[in-house]
């Protein structure tokens, strides 16, 4: 059995059903529970989501976010309530939740997350991948004045030890961390979990679990690109399309779109559509 949890407002709809399908080709063998945490989704959305999920053994768990709880919540133009529904997911998940994979819905699957899921946590309190290399990662570290991590992550992907959080996150912790760090937040909740889980967060290899345009580039500077993409298709667990350029979108100038094609097929859209259409 696989906890997995999902954070999004309507406009991530198709791309979430996106990932989902490709979690539901290449994942079939597993039994997979998808918390939705939200506030606006409705139920054609829900229609929407659970037709991605196909035949899959999937059960799906929408959790609808009582707004009272973020009343205390400092907000800014780029932290806004919806930034911490992940950070609040062991306050939120049923206790019969132990650990959960968080996911952003651009992304998509290309291989069994079992493995990964199954990490062993030791000390730590999340299993992410560095959200970058050299330079950046240590300036991300002196900038949030991480002492005890190795590495700044990426908070896109993260498996996360929601018994052991659980003993040690409140709402006042995290608002206070928010409103101590205020300034320096310039990639929101992603900097938070950074700062919150500082010591507590062990790494994989982001060419597995977190693979983005700027780790594919740096696999084409020690192999050519069809033998770039071949590694990708066959061990990278999760790409990653983050940053500003999705390939949803007219125009994507990344190389890793057509693993997005590949479950994003113009029928499967139509699918979609005609449920939304047919609401």
């Amino acid at each position: 059995m696989m906890n997995l949890l999902v954070t999004l407002d309507r406009g991530y709809i198709y791309p979430l059903c996106t990932m989902l399908n490709s979690l539901a080709k290449t994942n079939s063998s597993e039994c997979i529970n998808l918390y939705v945490a939200h506030s606006s989704l409705t139920p054609t959305d829900f229609k929407q989501i659970k037709y991605a999920l196909g035949n899959s053994d999937a059960e799906v768990y929408p959790i609808k976010l009582d707004e009272t709880l973020f009343q205390k919540a400092p907000t800014k133009s780029r932290i806004t309530k919806e930034t911490y529904y992940r950070i609040f997911a062991p306050l939120y998940l049923p206790r019969s939740v132990d650990r959960i994979l968080y996911i952003d819905p651009d992304t998509v699957i290309l291989n069994s997350l079992h493995s990964f899921y199954s990490a062993d946590f030791g000390n730590n309190l999340i299993i992410g991948a560095k959200h970058f290399d050299g330079f950046v990662d240590n300036w991300n570290k002196f900038r949030l004045t991480l002492l005890k991590s190795n590495h700044y992550i990426n908070a896109g992907v993260m498996l996360m030890n929601i018994e052991k959080m659980r003993e040690t996150i409140t709402a006042e912790k995290i608002f206070k961390c928010v409103k101590r760090n205020y300034c320096r937040l310039y990639l929101a909740d992603q900097d938070v979990i950074n700062i919150l889980f500082d010591g507590k967060i062990g790494t994989i290899s982001e060419n597995i679990i977190n693979l983005d345009e700027r780790c594919f580039a740096r696999l084409l500077k020690i192999m050519p690109v069809s033998n770039a993409l071949d590694f990708v298709e066959k061990n990278t667990m999760i790409v990653h399309f983050n940053g500003k350029e999705k390939p949803w979108k007219p125009v994507y100038n990344g190389k890793l779109k057509g693993f997005y094609d590949m479950y994003a097929s113009p029928q499967f859209l139509n699918e979609l559509r005609c449920l939304s259409a047919n609401a």
